[in-house]
């Protein structure tokens, strides 16, 4: 059932957030985001708006007057968490010079009622030039005029085959006076959904996603170094009865973050369905763009069936 609460995604992606927030019941009005590739892939899964615009170039009161979009009622997005700076020799890791900065800019201009803000972990232990937290900045931005909550969730509690952990805000503006809360988890520690659950059959998977003998004689010499001085080592393998480890965009280069082994001489990477899996996507998700292209859009994402869960949580906060 679709509530009539109109939902914009900044930083939009290909879609995942989307998807997942359509499904709980959102009405989503626009989805806007700087890749060429990603907008093409959600245009081509939505009936709604589809914006290609790099938002430091697309004001709010430029783009509701654009495209007749008056209110808005929630307004969820990732802001990317690299610093953005247009005048020299600003502080690139102080979110009031990045992209923060616009999605702070659009609530202030349409005041939605609520809002979801999803980032990476690294954003808690971030500091500024000056020292200052860039978590304690962003609190202080949006804490003007919304009640927010700083949640750390594991995708995995919410149906997602896959373990990415992330830090959720919750906003809620102050005259609605509701308290956001942290949702409950759904799943605990022993019913996550394993990661053979989504996996294709041996069988099934061509020849060009195993390793070559160069490609594991390379991995094995890594981790006997990585073993001597103690550090920790790049290539995971998927335990089948857990969730994955975190599908990450830079998979595309070697595919190391997650692979599945038969044996020491047949170890390969993830196929690009099993990726959309993994993520939650349903298989009949269209992407486009190249092969990197796609991998990057599937690292990119907010897990579409945890989406739905924070939509869910969100809708009955409101109600």
């Amino acid at each position: 059932m679709t509530t009539s609460l109109k939902t914009l995604d900044l930083f939009c992606g290909c879609g995942g957030m989307s998807k997942g927030l359509l499904d709980a019941g959102l009405n989503i009005v626009a989805g806007i985001d700087k890749d060429e590739s990603a907008v093409r892939s959600y245009k081509k899964n939505f009936q709604h708006l589809a914006i290609q615009a790099f938002l430091e170039k697309l004001p709010p009161d430029e783009f509701s007057h654009k495209y007749n979009i008056k209110d808005v009622d929630i307004i969820v997005g990732g802001p990317p968490c690299q610093g953005f700076s247009i005048a020299g020799k600003r502080d690139r890791k102080d979110p009031r010079n990045s992209l923060f900065m616009e999605f702070v800019r659009y609530l202030n201009y349409f005041q939605p009622k609520a809002f979801i803000m999803e980032n990476v972990m690294g954003i808690l232990s971030a500091k500024n030039a000056a020292n200052q937290k860039v978590i304690d900045i962003i609190l202080e931005e949006l804490g003007q005029h919304y009640k927010h909550v700083v949640c750390k969730l594991y995708a995995s509690d919410f149906e997602v085959p896959q373990n990415r952990r992330r830090v959720i805000i919750f906003g809620i503006r102050k005259d609605l006076n509701i308290d956001p809360t942290e949702p409950e988890k759904i799943l605990t520690k022993d019913n996550r959904v394993p990661v053979s659950t989504v996996l294709l059959k041996r069988e099934e998977v061509e020849q060009k996603y195993y390793l070559s003998e160069r490609a594991l004689a390379g991995i094995a010499r890594k981790r006997e170094r990585s073993k001597r001085k103690g550090n920790g080592f790049g290539a995971q393998i998927l335990k089948m009865d857990k969730p994955s480890y975190t599908i990450p965009a830079r998979y595309w280069k070697d595919g190391y973050d997650a692979l599945v082994k038969y044996s020491d001489t047949e170890i390969r990477k993830l196929t690009l369905l099993e990726l959309k899996r993994i993520q939650s996507f349903p298989d009949d998700f269209i992407l486009e763009g190249t092969k990197k292209d796609k991998i990057m859009q599937i690292g990119n994402a907010v897990a579409c069936r945890f989406a739905y869960h924070l939509g869910k949580h969100l809708i009955n906060t409101l109600q």
